[in-house]
């Protein structure tokens, strides 16, 4: 079975002063990434709403090209190259599902579940309804339990890959409001 594409995002508060050397290091992690096999891409953000905050994300073929990733010397190294950059410690945190399309938005505030479930319903409406409209007919006379299966079928992929994460970029600003 193949594996799905992976993507890392950090976030490094830098040390007064020191923003443009945790940009620079950034931009050679970046750099450094791109010689391991798996590599996809990878993107250095500045954030303006975190006090300067740099986000840094790195999308892997899958999973085993991570895991090599993530236990290489060399990477290790540059990681150890940042410590003096930093206001504060470097803290790892872990999303799944859904959460994992609301992080990464500029914002590391946590988004409440209601507007999580607020978001998918205004993604799965339109979607179910076109999906009906567009196979009502052709599938009414299947029993129920086919139908349903072949509207799951298509209706997740479609709202873990576009619709949520296409709504949820532009509903970022309320997503995050305090």
């Amino acid at each position: 079975m193949d594996q799905l594409p992976v993507t890392i995002v950090v976030s490094r508060r830098p040390a007064p002063g020191r923003e443009r050397d945790l940009a620079e290091w950034a931009d050679g992690l970046l750099e450094l990434a791109t010689r391991f096999p798996g590599h996809l891409a990878g993107e250095v953000m500045a954030t303006h709403d975190l006090e300067g905050d740099l986000v840094v994300a790195i999308s892997w073929a899958n999973a085993d090209a991570v895991h090599f990733w993530e236990r290489s010397d060399e990477r290790e190294a540059w990681l150890a190259r940042a410590d003096e950059l930093l206001a504060e410690p470097a803290r790892p945190e872990m999303v799944s599902g859904f959460e994992s399309i609301f992080a990464a938005s500029s914002s590391t505030n946590a988004v409440p579940r209601w507007k999580t479930a607020v978001v998918i319903a205004l993604a799965i409406y339109p979607a179910s309804l076109l999906l009906n409209l567009a196979l009502g007919s052709s599938i009414a006379g299947w029993p129920l339990p086919a139908r349903v299966l072949l509207t799951t079928v298509i209706l997740v992929p479609f709202m873990v890959w576009a619709g949520v994460p296409w709504l949820s970029r532009r509903l970022d600003g309320w997503l995050h409001r305090a």
